[in-house]
């Protein structure tokens, strides 16, 4: 029996169904004392996806994204519960940025919890609770104090897609293809706005930033466009196919080595990227730590070598010494085809005049195939291996 102690807070004893999955409610609680069971039914078998203790919230989806309850709850042990309102709420988010805080961080390790214990849950569920995070975030990032902002890499911009995708993978386990294809379908039903800043003049990355015109409106509205267009029978979640880097290659009349360059060369966008989670995790268990801290280039004999991408291949006092011949314009045409780690090397074998003239005045990008590209790397190399004594 529920045992009322004051107009706010709820009493319920050990062994007690706080409520059941399912149900429909406008309330979320707070832990005073006690300790709470999170469970779901799951092949008939109760499953605790989580034991909540005192200062813990939970419920908060019924009042966040006007859900109906996703899982089950019943006390533990003895416990006194703070009843919380949507109203009650609301004042909390306005008053401290804290709650803010807290609240995002129990919403996504509840999706977590649930993502991990049962998989196999509704994709709506998914596309709702992502919805919650970027309330709850871009709250987070709108009442950041104005002495703060300024500490932020392109605040007037907007919210990060990074920050917001590094606060979801950090707490629940949602992939990048599910966050994408949810900022994609927000986008699309213009409840978000969206800004890009490309990333250096070769890369194909691009650092995006999300807007919210009016963030107060943004999960009410999006919750009624959902439900008319689930009522409707439309699908809001992205059916997307994949294919691999042989069949990328195929399609591009390009090669896999190729493809893999152009990722590592940061040529190619990140969200055209993904891991099987359960292949990837699996294969990741039979490497040591150091395997994913380190990188190794294959070595290249000095016959193999053959474009701007081959230059790292050379050690220093060799580079330097076939660099001597060259005038300022062929060394700028090469500079103008190398990646990051190429221009490095480049810049510390030649004299620090023409290097600084590279920095002042970088010279327009061109690709390693461009003809006067591979005509400097052919001298180049020729001089590389007459002074190693290849023929």
């Amino acid at each position: 029996m529920i045992v009322r102690t004051a107009p706010s807070i709820r009493t319920y004893h050990k062994g007690k169904v706080i409520f059941h999955e399912g149900q429909e409610s406008k309330i979320a609680y707070m832990i005073k004392s006690g300790t709470v069971d999170i469970f779901r039914i799951i092949d008939r078998k109760k499953t605790v996806m989580g034991t909540l203790r005192r200062g813990d919230i939970f419920g908060e989806m019924s009042l966040l994204a006007n859900q109906k309850r996703t899982s089950s709850a019943e006390a533990s042990s003895f416990c006194e519960l703070v009843v919380l309102t949507e109203e009650m709420m609301n004042k909390l988010f306005k008053a401290s940025p804290e709650t803010v805080r807290k609240m995002l961080q129990l919403l996504a390790k509840r999706v977590a919890a649930t993502d991990m214990k049962a998989a196999g849950s509704e994709q709506n569920d998914s596309f709702l609770a992502l919805a919650t995070i970027l309330d709850l975030a871009y709250r987070e990032f709108m009442y950041i104090p104005r002495n703060k902002q300024r500490e932020i890499k392109n605040y007037k911009m907007g919210l990060s897609v990074v920050s917001y995708t590094d606060t979801v993978k950090s707490l629940a386990a949602f992939s990048n293809l599910e966050i994408e294809s949810f900022l994609e379908t927000v986008f699309k039903l213009r409840l978000i706005d969206m800004k890009t800043v490309k990333k250096g003049d070769k890369s194909a990355f691009v650092e995006r930033y999300i807007n919210i015109d009016n963030f107060e409106q943004f999960l009410p509205n999006l919750r009624n466009l959902y439900k008319q267009m689930r009522e409707l029978g439309s699908n809001v979640d992205q059916r997307m196919t994949f294919m691999s880097f042989t069949d990328l290659a195929r399609r591009t009349g390009s090669t896999p080595d190729l493809i893999y360059k152009k990722v590592i060369k940061e040529e190619m966008p990140d969200n055209l990227l993904f891991f099987n989670r359960e292949k990837a995790i699996e294969w990741g268990k039979g490497k040591k730590p150091n395997f994913f801290k380190k990188f190794r280039r294959p070595r290249k004999a000095l016959e193999d070598l053959e474009s701007v991408d081959d230059f790292i291949f050379i050690d220093n006092p060799t580079f330097k010494k076939a660099l001597e011949g060259f005038n300022y314009y062929p060394i700028s045409v090469l500079y103008s085809a190398m990646d990051q780690q190429g221009r490095d090397k480049l810049k510390k074998n030649i004299s620090k005049k023409v290097a600084q003239i590279l920095l002042r005045e970088p010279p327009v990008d061109r690709d390693v195939n461009d003809s006067e590209v591979l005509e400097y790397c052919d001298e180049l190399f020729d001089k590389v291996r007459k002074l190693k004594g290849v023929k």
